[in-house]
């Protein structure tokens, strides 16, 4: 009997709220609120892959003729392994866009994370010295492991494990309420460990784009803008004063090759000579990216990559692209990967949970940053850093990094809808729905 009354007291309400024209505007103003966020999702998804597809196009584009010389003379074996990590690549996109994001921020998985980047990181610095087969020195750095024919390279792996941890313990400071000194106190430990194994590998270049993420981050966080414009203020003057006395106090001749390629930077920005040694890579870039003028010598056409200009296929892959389609094909490049990047922004700024916030963020800066500075050392406007470009250099470990981190960006984006999909597949418990 009780139960009876219960149902029909229910079907009043619902009567009523029917009746209710302030409840049914309500409810339409909701559903018209939710269809417009689902078109606008959809909207930024085929944006999204649009400029992926783009970027993946000019870049195997630019690849093959950046290689032209050594597919004449060696056969398509290089070009075929480029492909091969595009394809990988692709596939850890898709699945970095299937898997939940908030997989990433459980206490177990970010612990789990944490000590499997710190033991790779370990054994790198371990393995340096006594094994030299599996960790070779490159250009005087210890960051690469040899597998057989494969080689990896453990800090471009790890950037996105550092940025799933930063955004972890980011989520942390927001809850708790954590403001300016307290901040950077609580996340500093996992900064200082990356920093401290790949410092000790050699790479200074991967260690400023760690740090330069790491700021990128720090800007999204309670600090007070005044303490943010200090530390960026005396970080610049520290920098400064650090290529005054190198600059001037340094011999040329003896000092570490660190050293001699931020003095040779230093004589170049100054004076625009290069030598022939340590300012060569640098000089033949500006060579490429001059002789392109605005609409460049034509696919293919480019001369550099004949041998003139090393790196070709790594850090200086832009100027081979540079020399071929000129400054047309720049801004073109460069306004595809702002409409990504402005993508990710909005993902991060429609986001409510600060984890979800903090990850979109953190791999909008990695991307941006790493494009940033590899374009600044291709024009002379940074010293040689070794610091791959996105999508376009040759390099499995950097392609893979960035397609996964795009594909936990779709994730971002996308997220309640794939909550559906996946619960409609009975798989969700897997992918920790």
């Amino acid at each position: 009997m009780a139960v009876s009354e219960n149902i029909n007291s229910d079907i009043k309400n619902d009567i009523k709220k029917e009746k209710n024209l302030y409840y049914q505007r309500n409810q339409i103003n909701k559903d018209k609120i939710n269809y417009e966020t689902n078109k606008r999702r959809k909207r930024r998804n085929l944006t999204f892959i649009v400029c992926i597809i783009l970027l993946i196009s000019l870049a195997v584009v630019n690849m093959f003729s950046a290689n032209f010389y050594m597919i004449y003379s060696k056969g398509l074996k290089y070009f075929r392994s480029y492909l091969m990590y595009i394809g990988i690549s692709i596939g850890c996109f898709i699945v970095g866009g299937v898997v939940n994001y908030k997989v990433y921020n459980k206490k177990r998985m970010c612990l789990l994370i944490a000590l499997i980047s710190i033991a790779i990181l370990a054994f790198v610095w371990i393995a340096a010295g006594a094994l030299p087969k599996v960790v070779p020195n490159i250009k005087g750095a210890y960051g690469w492991i040899k597998i057989g024919t494969f080689t990896l390279q453990p800090a471009e792996f790890l950037k996105l494990p550092f940025i799933i941890l930063l955004a972890h313990l980011f989520e942390r400071v927001e809850k708790e309420g954590y403001k300016n000194g307290k901040v950077v106190l609580y996340v500093i430990s996992i900064p200082l460990v990356f920093g401290f194994f790949i410092c000790a590998q050699g790479d200074l270049g991967t260690t400023l784009h760690y740090v330069a993420i790491l700021l990128f981050m720090l800007f999204l966080a309670q600090i007070d803008m005044k303490i943010i414009i200090g530390i960026t203020t005396a970080g610049f003057i520290g920098i400064g004063a650090a290529f005054y006395w190198i600059y001037h106090f340094m011999d040329m001749t003896t000092a570490h090759f660190r050293y001699r390629r931020i003095i040779s930077f230093i004589t170049g920005l100054l004076t625009n000579e290069y030598d022939n040694a340590i300012g060569y890579q640098v000089w033949q870039s500006l060579i490429a990216f001059g002789s392109g003028g605005v609409i460049g010598k034509g696919y293919a056409n480019g001369v550099q990559k004949y041998k003139y200009l090393p790196e070709v296929s790594t850090d200086f892959i832009l100027a081979s692209y540079g020399e071929e389609l000129g400054l047309i094909g720049m801004i073109i490049l460069m306004a595809v990967l702002l409409i990504l990047f402005n993508i990710i922004k909005t993902v991060a700024i429609e986001r409510k949970d600060y984890f979800g916030k903090y990850l979109a963020m953190g791999v909008g800066g990695y991307i941006i940053t790493q494009v940033l500075i590899n374009i600044y050392v291709a024009l002379g406007m940074l010293p040689v850093f070794g610091i791959p470009m996105p999508i376009f250099s040759y390099g499995g470990s950097s392609l893979v990094t960035i397609f996964a981190s795009l594909g936990i960006i779709l994730n971002i984006n996308n997220n309640k809808n794939m909550e559906g999909l996946i619960s409609k597949y009975k798989i969700g418990k897997y992918l920790g729905y």
